[in-house]
């Protein structure tokens, strides 16, 4: 399993983002060279962000995006599954696709548990866990 560009790239951008005070507005452009970001990108993720309520888009000219809610809030897992969709290890575990050998399947289980632990460590870190540790 390997964590998508648009993770890496939304990650980025709301650790930047959480190091200002709560409720400040940020220009997608303004991100995308902060956090060097390709700002056509960047939009696409931004407006996956706002559809999850992890930020807010407003139009005009005092516009922009700014966090929903309080970083310690924003749970990690939330932020990939915005992004990306659900997290699936392995396609047998997609439950749109479903498995047709969940019941004879040697290692079903094993797969499940470990989708399910990663599950389990990625909500546990929130955007504050990590803007924390960074200097802006």
């Amino acid at each position: 399993m390997k964590i998508t560009r648009a993770c890496d790239y939304t990650i980025r951008a709301l650790v930047y983002m959480a190091q200002s005070p709560m409720g400040t507005p940020f220009m997608r452009s303004d991100i995308a060279k902060a956090c060097n970001v390709p700002d056509s990108f960047l939009g696409k993720i931004l407006q996956s962000l706002a559809k999850s309520d992890i930020l807010i888009s407003e139009r005009g000219k005092k516009g922009g995006f700014r966090l929903g809610k309080t970083p310690k809030e924003i749970c990690i897992y939330d932020v990939l599954v915005a992004v990306d969709g659900p997290l699936n290890i392995n396609n047998c575990l997609d439950e749109q696709i479903g498995c047709c050998f969940d019941h004879s399947c040697c290692a079903h289980n094993m797969w499940k548990d470990i989708q399910q632990a990663l599950i389990e460590k990625l909500k546990q870190y929130t955007l504050a866990d990590i803007s924390e540790n960074c200097a802006q």
